[in-house]
């Protein structure tokens, strides 16, 4: 099941130049160490998470705001959530134990989940207890059906082009016959592989409409909350089937994604089409965040990109770190990044004066977002960390509430 995901990982991870640490290469990495299992192996699809008291100090990998509650989300399925600003987590009810890549509430009841083989989880209380909607089988096949119709329309359109006559058209639709015909042929071959592929990110526009994106060009859109998921990866100018690392919206119809090789995709009609933007950057892209009329996207070496117009222009900014930067937050008062070797970049409240830092241990962070008391959650190799707005760790317990484990 997994050695295919296996062998293609070192593609990812030899362009992110042995950083160490990316969202790609960090839960492939997850992954490599779980094939030595194989003997024991359980279809973690199967399996619920197991109940821990130390899950809050396991391998986590996001972490947002579903109002004032905090959730985060991480390896074997580890979802713990906090109502008193980080001091206290309790582990949530999981039906898998699939790592969890990112989560997303578009309000304070409603969220979704999603990881490794391709899960993808809902929630309608705030976190407390999630169900399994989608995963990486349902995902191979609905990519298969949509593989197959797009090879029927290339037949269909080359038999128009030479009823016409017209060569040039016939050439071009020969190639796309060719595309459509590779396309499925890996679509095929997934399938037989099992449930490899990761999601790595979920965005929502309502409690209807959303978006998970991942691993190899994967890109599925519900709008009926999850209860199905259509394959709608035809619509983005992606034939290489590069890693959509990030999706955010830009404005108030408009998304964008950030991936692989400097990749961006807009669109400015919730989805329904995307086009590819000049990118500033050739190197991978691994976030995008976006409040009101701000927005950044960041990735390799420390490289951060700023823009004011709804992320149709980008602008470089200086950081003072050559640290992979894999998530942010922009907060109140203050923009906050983190990333490899315990990297935390901080911009003011017009996304000046950076000051980057090293955290004690160096570890890695995945993630961060604001309490509601305005320090921040930061959440990575070590479990869950707390800053305050000065970017300095607090010297404060994190604990898990009592439950039954």
């Amino acid at each position: 099941m997994y050695s295919d995901l296996v062998q293609s990982s070192a593609r990812a991870m030899g362009r992110a130049l042995a950083t160490g640490f990316t969202r790609v290469g960090l839960i492939l990495g997850v992954l490599l160490s779980a094939v030595s299992a194989q003997a024991a192996w359980q279809d973690p699809l199967n399996t619920p998470a197991l109940q821990t008291q130390r899950a809050h100090h396991t391998l986590l990998l996001d972490v947002v705001r579903a109002d004032r509650r905090l959730v985060a989300v991480g390896s074997h399925g580890h979802i713990v959530y906090s109502d008193d600003d980080g001091l206290t987590w309790v582990q949530a009810r999981v039906p898998v134990s699939s790592t969890l890549t990112a989560v997303y509430f578009p309000s304070g009841d409603y969220g979704w989940a999603v990881g490794h083989d391709g899960v993808i989880l809902y929630s309608s209380d705030a976190g407390k207890t999630w169900v399994k909607q989608f995963d990486g089988y349902l995902a191979n096949s609905a990519i298969v059906a949509a593989a197959t119709k797009s090879k029927q329309r290339a037949k269909d359109r080359l038999e128009a082009a030479e009823a016409a006559g017209d060569d040039v058209a016939i050439e071009e639709a020969e190639m796309a016959l060719e595309t459509a015909t590779y396309g499925l042929q890996d679509a095929q071959y997934d399938q037989t592989t099992g449930s490899t592929k990761p999601f790595l990110d979920v965005w929502f526009y309502d409690a209807k409409r959303g978006y998970a994106v991942g691993a190899y060009g994967m890109f599925f859109y519900t709008q009926d909350g999850g209860t199905t998921w259509e394959d709608v990866s035809a619509r983005l100018p992606n034939p290489d089937r590069l890693h959509l690392n990030s999706i955010a919206a830009v404005g108030p119809r408009s998304l964008a994604m950030v991936g692989e090789m400097g990749m961006i995709l807009r669109s400015d009609d919730l989805g329904q089409s995307w086009h590819s933007m000049d990118s500033p950057y050739e190197g991978s892209l691994f976030g995008l965040i976006a409040a009101g009329d701000k927005q950044l996207m960041f990735g390799l070496r420390g490289h951060v990109f700023s823009s004011v117009d709804g992320g149709i222009s980008w602008d470089e900014k200086a950081t003072g770190s050559e640290q992979t930067l894999l998530s942010g937050t922009i907060g109140r008062k203050h923009t906050l990044l983190v990333g490899n070797g315990g990297s935390v970049v901080i911009f003011d409240a017009q996304m000046q004066k950076p000051r980057a830092s090293i955290l004690e241990g160096r570890k890695a962070f995945a993630a961060v977002a604001e309490a509601s008391d305005g320090n921040f959650i930061i959440v990575g190799e070590a479990g869950v960390k707390r800053l305050n707005a000065a970017g300095e760790l607090i010297d404060q317990t994190i604990s898990m509430a009592a439950g039954d484990f």
